[in-house]
């Protein structure tokens, strides 16, 4: 069994690509330069935590499907996962191209591929429950009777 890092990564780049969006809307409204930088470091810091829980969850793959989850299911995760971070990739090249002056359509168009962005985030994050709530990844005796089983440290 692999130590279940993945699952402790993974709210890192959550909690930072959500907070990189809500900083930038902050700063359409009230057009405060130090909000859409912090939005910058945010959606950088969220990425690369993105990958590296990314490689946390390639590692555990194996692990997870020999213990009977299936395949497609485990798949399924880690392509919305790759979506989500191109999509957040994407959302960084923009900003780089629109550059420090962001017009009302540019704005309009960041907005748009957030919010593809944080939907994609969700069903990353929802389906990445369902692997381990319904099918029991990661843990060491399979979700039956009253009791709960505690992973493995």
């Amino acid at each position: 069994m692999v130590h279940p890092v993945h699952p402790m990564l993974v709210h890192f780049p959550i909690a930072l690509l959500i907070t990189s969006v809500v900083f930038d809307v902050l700063g359409m409204i009230v057009d405060g330069k130090s909000f859409y930088q912090m939005g910058r470091w945010l959606l950088i810091l969220g990425l690369l935590g993105g990958v590296v829980a990314s490689l946390a969850g390639a590692w555990a793959e194996e692990a997870v499907v020999s213990s009977g989850v299936p395949s497609d299911a485990v798949e399924w995760h880690e392509e919305l996962a790759i979506i989500t971070l191109v999509l957040f990739g994407v959302l960084l090249l923009y900003r780089w191209w629109a550059g420090a002056e962001w017009s009302a359509r540019s704005k309009m168009i960041y907005l748009a591929l957030a919010a593809v962005g944080l939907v994609f985030l969700g069903a990353t994050g929802f389906y990445g429950g369902d692997l381990v709530y319904r099918y029991g990844a990661g843990l060491i005796a399979p979700l039956k009777g009253t009791a709960s089983p505690s992973p493995r440290f």
